[in-house]
């Protein structure tokens, strides 16, 4: 029995296993048969042939599964595939929110919500990346604490063995390239036409985008994209993910008072999204080298293969 073979007889129980421990409904391990099983070993025997350990890019809007996803696949690829695995969130690199209030001073006050580029601490993840590749022994993960929308403290990180065989980097907005000038002057929503009147926080992004993101980007060995319908579906899949960070919350610290957005909140948050994940969901298709296109309820309608990374 050769090496796939033998990944092919042992995932379903290693599928089984993971969705009981991890509170996740059975269905995922069908889903993940039939659409994600085929990349993850192809990530595998990828890995292994490799002498850099590659770095893959996982770029899907907001709620649309991608750290669930790639949990799973990192999960799999250790216990199925022994291949050594370090996950990385572009999340976890946000700027501490002192200094994105201090962004929010001196460049545009819309800064000071994370989310857009300019508001990652890029160097802190390059160096992390750096790390996984060339250490010797532990690296430190940093986490950030959405529900306090803070940084954790260094204490708090995540070890990880290194060097790792593979990195997986997920994030909202992995690469996505820079918009043209003339794109940016209409406004895509009420925020912008409120609070960007003059252009500078969009063009600013814009910049940020053009410059260290676009190095970052191109640093990628491999981008796969969760390709969510349309924007519509993205406030009711951030709606949802909310509701699951205050139920988390209120598990942990029961006598705190929730700091979780409300329905409304919301709604206004995703709006400093919406201009480069609409632009996204038109580029970063023929861009990547898979893409999972989602329904509304985050189900795969088709994977499409626009380029095998090698």
């Amino acid at each position: 029995m050769d090496d796939e073979q033998k990944a092919r007889t042992a995932l379903p129980a290693v599928l089984t296993q993971y969705m009981k421990a991890e509170a996740l409904p059975e269905s995922l391990a069908d889903d993940f048969l039939k659409w994600y099983a085929g990349v993850t070993h192809h990530l595998a025997t990828w890995a292994n042939e490799r002498e850099t350990p590659p770095l893959v890019g996982i770029s899907g809007c907001q709620g649309s599964g991608k750290s669930t996803l790639v949990q799973l696949m990192a999960h799999v690829l250790c216990e199925v595939h022994d291949v050594s695995v370090a996950v990385l969130s572009l999340d976890d690199f946000y700027l501490p929110k002192a200094a994105r209030l201090a962004m929010g001073k001196t460049v545009h006050p819309l800064f000071a919500t994370r989310g857009v580029p300019g508001t990652h601490d890029l160097a802190l993840l390059s160096g992390t990346i750096d790390g996984l590749r060339s250490s010797r022994g532990t690296v430190s993960l940093p986490t950030f604490d959405k529900a306090r929308d803070e940084r954790t403290e260094i204490g708090h990180w995540r070890q990880v063995g290194a060097p790792a065989q593979l990195i997986l980097l997920e994030g909202w907005c992995m690469g996505v390239p820079p918009q043209r000038g003339a794109e940016l002057l209409a406004p895509v929503n009420r925020t912008e036409e409120e609070a960007d009147a003059d252009l500078i926080w969009r063009t600013e992004v814009n910049r940020q985008l053009s410059g260290d993101y676009a190095d970052l980007f191109a640093a990628l060995d491999a981008l796969l994209v969760l390709q969510a319908p349309d924007f519509d579906a993205v406030f009711e899949w951030r709606w949802q993910q909310e509701q699951r960070l205050s139920e988390q919350f209120q598990r942990r610290h029961p006598d705190s008072a929730d700091p979780t957005m409300g329905r409304d909140e919301v709604a206004d948050f995703v709006l400093h999204y919406q201009r480069l994940t609409e632009h996204a969901l038109r580029t970063l298709p023929d861009r990547a080298n898979f893409v999972w296109e989602l329904e509304p309820d985050r189900s795969v309608k088709r994977l499409r293969l626009t380029g095998v990374a090698a």
